[in-house]
């Protein structure tokens, strides 16, 4: 399974067609057969006596036989990765992406280690999330270990900026981050990656631009000039250790900090959200002429860090400079109040939205791709019918003609390819999308909807031919990629109604070319709100009506805010939480009958939505529901 992909690589074929028990030599392993149930655990061996290609070397040449033993080892996965990340080894990347893609695909029952690896591997992955699904997945995992397997795949199958490669770049981005904090940042190993709370950062964020680190201590000549004695700081200043890091990528263009210390000055070092989590309990209590101690620290304090750092930290020294520069001391209620206000400060600043993570891959220049994927019937039969359209070019601006968020159709040749995958992610089988303008960019298949497809993922690729080097350099450098969860197969039976899902875009009466559309349609799903939002759906009648025969059906539409935790049926039985946005009833032909219409929604607030559509059958109460997520953009 693995081993066909690598007949590029004649060096690490030549390794991987011997025999096992040649390979073991190879790999300095003994002369003898080795069970695949023993094979992370030889592996670690080779590690441990100084030979990590080896380790790789016999990993490699196991998987087909852990694969068709069904038991593929999530340990070896993560192993895999880690050895390649820590050594350095990156000739082993692309079969690495593969070994850890099959390894988690949560086929086989787990053994008891094999379990443990993969809610560790959960704690890491999802680390990168701020979503309370990471903690649903994550207990739920605990009872089904696969089903976290999967979710664990999922979520770096859908982050691989080149999804048609076999090499996930964004996975080796991780796994060099956990090496690199594992280095460099243990003064505990409270976190998932067995790091303290600098490492969390580090790997979700990456390598801040700025680091300032030391010990909040006061100097002498401080002291002095506010007439505090070595005596009256003793207690109450220990000196705790700090970092301040400073990220110019989380929220341009403004600059976001996080700072780290010793709680309550011996405490364990950890992510706080300001200096009254640095000092103690003490300063509290304690007064330095008459005045309590934690304002007297607080100040000393910033003079290190704001002094050092700058930034927000910056402006509350210059801010409180202002009221210890007087000749006489501050009133303490004003002091009270300011240390509230930034204790409060702080709080909002660490609760603030923020992108949960941040790669190399997201500031790379990529192509644009909007896609639909909907389950639709022909005749008897279930079908995928997949629509794209993409542009190399990103345009900052939103005009009535373009794509909602200002993507624009540019004079490039993009290619769509579909990706499709089982149930476990693995890889089933790829089409290429077929185009229906002229410029090439809008493309369109109907896939049969076989049982075992359970992903869908479409990318796109750009040819650039005869362009200026000019124009050419502002082709994306990344494909623009979608992914998409298939749900089960559409059935039509001799007494309930069945219903096609949503396909949404915008009406493309100012686009020339569009003839063979399968929908007069241009995919998107997202929507300046001055926009139509285009929403079509097919209505199948019961095998018993004849053709031709018309019955009505009632349709409505509801507008929610977006939750992944509900189904759309769940949100129909909490309508307070929604807004009818239409309702209508509708004549629908059998056996198959088409019908769209267009939205206003400028009244809606922005953001990520979902319009839920209920059809009902009059006749029998019978009713199908279908969800799509679209976000509404502020302008």
């Amino acid at each position: 399974m693995v081993r066909a992909t690598l007949t590029c690589c004649a060096a690490l074929w030549a390794v991987l067609a011997a025999p096992v028990a040649d390979l073991s030599a190879m790999a300095g392993a003994p002369q003898e057969q080795i069970p695949v149930v023993d094979a992370y655990e030889r592996g670690q061996e080779l590690i441990r006596a100084g030979n990590p290609e080896g380790a790789l070397v016999l990993w490699t040449a196991l998987q087909d036989s852990l694969w068709e033993a069904g038991a593929e080892d999530p340990r070896i996965g993560v192993a895999f990765v880690q050895t390649v990340a820590e050594y350095g080894l990156d000739e082993y990347r692309e079969v690495g992406s593969q070994i850890f893609n099959v390894s988690f695909s949560g086929r086989a029952a787990a053994s008891e280690a094999g379990r443990d690896e993969i809610l560790a591997e959960g704690r890491r992955t999802f680390a990168l999330m701020d979503s309370v699904l990471a903690a649903i997945w994550l207990r739920a995992g605990e009872s089904d270990p696969g089903m976290l397997a999967r979710t664990i795949k999922r979520f770096w199958v859908e982050r691989d900026p080149t999804p048609t490669t076999t090499l996930n770049e964004r996975l080796f981005e991780h796994w060099e981050r956990v090496v690199h904090a594992r280095r460099n940042y243990v003064y505990n190993r409270s976190s998932p990656y067995r790091t303290d709370d600098r490492g969390i950062f580090y790997v979700k964020y990456g390598e801040p631009d700025r680091i300032v680190a030391g010990n909040l201590a006061i100097s002498a000549f401080d002291r002095n000039r506010l007439g505090v004695s070595i005596a009256d700081v003793v207690a109450v200043d220990l000196a705790p250790r700090y970092e301040s890091w400073r990220y110019a990528n989380i929220d341009t263009p403004s600059f976001t900090y996080f700072l780290f210390g010793n709680v309550d000055q011996t405490g364990p070092f950890e992510y706080v959200t300001g200096l009254s989590e640095i000092i103690g309990p003490s300063a509290r209590i304690q007064r330095i002429n008459g005045m309590r101690a934690q304002y007297y620290l607080e100040y000393f304090y910033l003079i290190e860090l704001g002094g050092r750092m700058g930034g927000p930290y910056g402006d509350r020294l210059a801010e409180t400079e202002s009221l210890w520069g007087q000749a006489r001391l501050p009133p303490e209620g004003v002091l009270e109040a300011r240390s509230a206000d930034h204790a409060l400060d702080d709080t909002r600043e660490a609760q603030r939205a923020k992108i949960p993570s941040h790669s190399e891959f997201d500031d790379s220049r990529k192509s644009a791709l909007s896609a639909q994927v909907a389950r639709v019937m022909v005749d008897q039969e279930p079908r995928l019918l997949l629509l794209a359209v993409s542009s190399p070019l990103w345009r900052p601006t939103i005009d009535r003609n373009e794509l909602g968020g200002g993507i624009a159709l540019a004079p490039f040749t993009a290619s769509h390819t579909v990706v499709m995958r089982d149930q476990s992610l693995n890889e089933i089988g790829r089409a290429s999308m077929v185009p229906v303008d002229e410029a090439g960019e809008i493309t369109t298949v109907q896939l049969r909807h076989l049982p075992q497809i359970g992903h869908l993922t479409v990318a796109a690729e750009h040819v650039i031919e005869g362009q200026d080097l000019e124009d050419a350099e502002e082709v994306g450098v990344l494909p623009g990629h979608r992914h998409f969860a298939v749900g089960p197969l559409l059935r039509r039976d001799s007494v309930a109604l069945e219903v096609s899902d949503l396909i949404v875009g915008i009406p493309p009466e100012s686009i020339a070319g569009l003839d063979s559309m399968p929908l007069p349609l241009l995919p998107a799903t997202q929507f300046s709100r001055a926009d139509p939002v285009r929403v079509f759906f097919d209505i199948y009648q019961p095998t018993g009506a004849e053709a031709g025969e018309t019955a009505p059906f009632n349709v409505r539409v509801l507008v929610f805010p977006f939750t992944s935790l509900a189904s759309p049926e769940e949100l129909l039985r909490t309508q307070g939480a929604g807004r009818t946005a239409i309702t209508l009833a509708v004549d629908s032909e059998a056996p198959t009958s088409r019908h769209y219409f267009d939205l206003d929604l400028r009244n809606e607030s922005p953001g990520l939505q979902q319009l839920v559509l209920e059809v009902t059958d009059p006749r029998t109460g019978a009713s199908r529901v279908r969800a799509v997520a679209i976000t509404l953009l502020a302008r």
